[in-house]
């Protein structure tokens, strides 16, 4: 992934990324380091905010933000003169492979990859790190945006209007769209051409938005950002496209972290049993409703295949219980010639009987 030297050498910093950045709060004050330290979460510290700082010095939240404003100046000219210069190139590798800006945890997440006990690392000093590069900007949460770092020579306004357009375009249209539509809506109405990448990266820092692999759609649409359990189930089937075991349901559950609610799976079992959406097409595994599949058993939808079709050879029988079942041949085989309601009215042809 990264070749050259520096590169090399950036991701050998990683590591000690803690011990380069308290190095250069040596050249702070003890207030301004305290600032530092309590607005970024360095060495163990709580967050604060500036008024509760205030309130420790006896002055004004203003003038802490001063203060911490001419300390970040005074690190970020010193910066270039550390080791820390070579790790932030890295940041910027990164953040130009998503076209100039990306969320913060994302480039965090991808630096902690390069290592190997990304555990030990500590991600308030990257922050701190790739924020006092010349070259990065770093945008606060908001109420609509996670936070995220941009290159310096990138316009918020730009950045924004994506977002908005999509917005609207998406609540108009009333279902998602491919990454690639959208951007080819947007640069014919703006007479402006960008690159799906930067349509993707803009649309990510937007809370109101959710990327799905088949495209984007608005983060309130129950489909595409599912509340309870049942819209979860939901989810996961129709992403998936077929059916699967409610172990396997509740495992995806989990990984794809919709929320911080733990996924138990007794419940997911019960929410599949109770929920009409959802059927039992086999041993634990279930499929939705709406996909064409009845309740039953093997013997109801044999009789349901009968009782549409006539008599039927076992094979062709066979196969569209398949269809709707996932059940062993054998299983099929013997509730035909079990089950007292059907007879065999040929060579391997069956019938309801009566």
């Amino acid at each position: 992934m990264f070749t050259t030297q520096d590169d090399t050498q950036a991701v050998t910093a990683i590591p000690a990324v803690k011990e380069l950045v308290n190095n250069l709060l040596i050249l702070l004050s003890p207030k301004e380091k305290h600032i530092i330290e309590n607005r970024y979460s360095l060495n163990g510290r709580p967050h604060s905010t500036l008024e509760r700082i205030g309130q420790e010095f006896g002055v004004t939240r203003e003038r802490i933000r001063q203060i911490e404003k001419n300390a970040l100046k005074k690190l970020s000219r010193n910066v270039v003169n550390t080791k820390l210069n070579i790790f932030n190139q890295l940041g910027n590798t990164i953040i130009q492979k998503y076209e100039g800006l990306v969320l913060e945890e994302r480039i965090i997440s991808e630096i902690l990859s390069l290592v190997s006990s990304p555990e030990t690392v500590d991600r308030s000093s990257i922050r701190l790190s790739l924020e006092l590069d010349s070259n990065l900007e770093r945008v606060p949460n908001t109420i609509n945006c996670y936070p995220y770092f941009k290159l310096k020579t990138l316009e918020k306004s730009e950045i924004n209007r994506i977002a908005s357009w999509a917005l609207k375009y998406l609540t108009k249209k009333k279902t998602v769209e491919a990454l690639d539509a959208l951007v080819a809506a947007y640069s014919k109405e703006f007479a402006k051409n960008i690159s799906k990448q930067f349509m993707s990266s803009a649309l990510s820092l937007d809370r109101r938005l959710k990327l799905l692999k088949k495209g984007v759609g608005l983060a309130s649409w129950r489909s595409i950002n599912p509340r309870t359990l049942r819209d979860k189930i939901t989810y996961i089937l129709k992403d998936h496209g077929k059916s699967l075991h409610y172990v396997e349901i509740a495992n995806r559950i989990a990984e794809s972290k919709f929320d911080k609610k733990m996924i138990n799976v007794q419940a997911v079992h019960n929410e599949l049993i109770r929920d009409e959406t959802f059927v039992l097409i086999g041993r634990g595994i279930y499929a939705l409703r709406a996909w064409g599949y009845v309740d039953g058993t093997v013997a109801d939808v044999i009789a349901d295949i009968l009782r549409t079709n006539g008599s039927l050879e076992r094979d062709a029988i066979i196969a569209e219980v398949l269809k709707r079942r996932q059940v062993k041949r054998i299983t099929i085989i013997l509730n035909l010639k079990n089950k007292p309601i059907f007879e065999r009215v040929g060579r391997n042809v069956y019938s309801l009987k009566g």
